[in-house]
């Protein structure tokens, strides 16, 4: 029943590597239809001899903690949420994530164009698969609007740091915004915290969708960073 599990599991990351990894629609500006390729994903940044244990773990209490952010402890699930991502920003630091993405992103930025890297975006379909990954599939989370200097800023940012200073910043707004869902469990909050992480979640979005597009194994877990956020600011009407 385990090997069956295993296997099961590990055609699903397969399947998930060949999807994502396959094209991606360019954004605002571009071509309707225009599809570009992204450097191969044949040596993977994490588990490069094997399945990864530690990370398939972490990613199950990454998706457990954004399951439970829309029950009744909200600010809990965010707390659970920021110390996975905490733990998961170390993971990848000790495996060298940041230097290869980086790596990966000149290459990109060389080959395709400063621009083109900017204008990524994610298909319908792949948004689709990650929200129902994270349960959110049925809340209506609004995408977040095409914001060039906003996507400069975190290009630069990746360029310099790499991505996992992009889950810290995640578990430390979590964190921050923990005690305002403590109360929203109880009473409705203002949506006064929606100037405050605005920002943050546009870059975060754009981070989990190039993490996704240069390396496919990273896509969950910064995905769940940016769909922690979102359903954490849907509790202020953000």
């Amino acid at each position: 029943m385990e090997s069956r599990h295993n296997d099961a599991a590990e055609g699903r990351r397969l399947a998930r590597r060949r999807f994502l990894g396959s094209a991606v629609t360019l954004g605002a500006g571009a071509t309707i239809g225009t599809t570009l390729s992204f450097p191969a994903i044949d040596t993977p940044l994490v588990a490069a001899g094997g399945q990864d244990l530690v990370h398939d773990e972490l990613i199950r209490q990454l998706k457990v903690g954004v399951h439970a952010l829309r029950r009744e402890r909200p600010g809990e699930a965010a707390r659970s949420v920021a110390a996975t991502l905490r733990l998961l920003a170390a993971h990848y630091q000790a495996n060298g994530v940041d230097a290869a993405v980086k790596t990966r992103l000149r290459a990109a930025m060389t080959r395709d164009g400063r621009d083109a890297v900017l204008r990524w975006e994610a298909d319908a379909a792949m948004r689709g698969a990650e929200a129902r990954e994270y349960g959110v599939a049925d809340l209506a989370l609004p995408r977040e609007p095409f914001n060039l200097p906003e996507r400069e800023r975190a290009l630069e940012a990746m360029l310099a740091r790499g991505v996992t200073p992009a889950l810290l910043a995640a578990a430390a707004e979590l964190t921050r915004l923990a005690p305002q869902l403590d109360r929203a469990s109880v009473t409705p909050v203002a949506a006064r915290q929606c100037s405050s992480a605005t920002g943050m979640v546009l870059s975060i979005e754009y981070i989990a969708l190039a993490s996704c597009l240069l390396n496919p194994i990273l896509c969950a877990g910064f995905t769940g960073a940016y769909f922690g956020l979102k359903v954490s600011m849907w509790y202020f009407g953000c």
